[in-house]
């Protein structure tokens, strides 16, 4: 479930409560102290321009939505 699956007013839910981050800052290696996020990893919740902050407040999510 990532940016083409989330509806805009849920994205911006997530956003304002910080479980995503929406307009990744640039994967630049100077920019970085470390390595820069992958450019993609489904595994970790990680796309191209989002990412969630732990895969754990993604699955909460999914299991939210299916409840409903």
């Amino acid at each position: 479930m990532m940016e083409k699956d989330v509806p805009d007013k849920l994205k911006h839910i997530l956003i304002e409560k910080n479980l995503i981050i929406y307009d990744m800052y640039s994967r630049n290696p100077e920019l970085w102290i470390d390595e820069p996020p992958p450019e993609k990893d489904p595994e970790l919740g990680i796309e191209k321009y989002v990412a969630w902050q732990t895969p754990l407040y993604r699955e909460a999510v999914k299991r939210v939505i299916k409840e409903l």
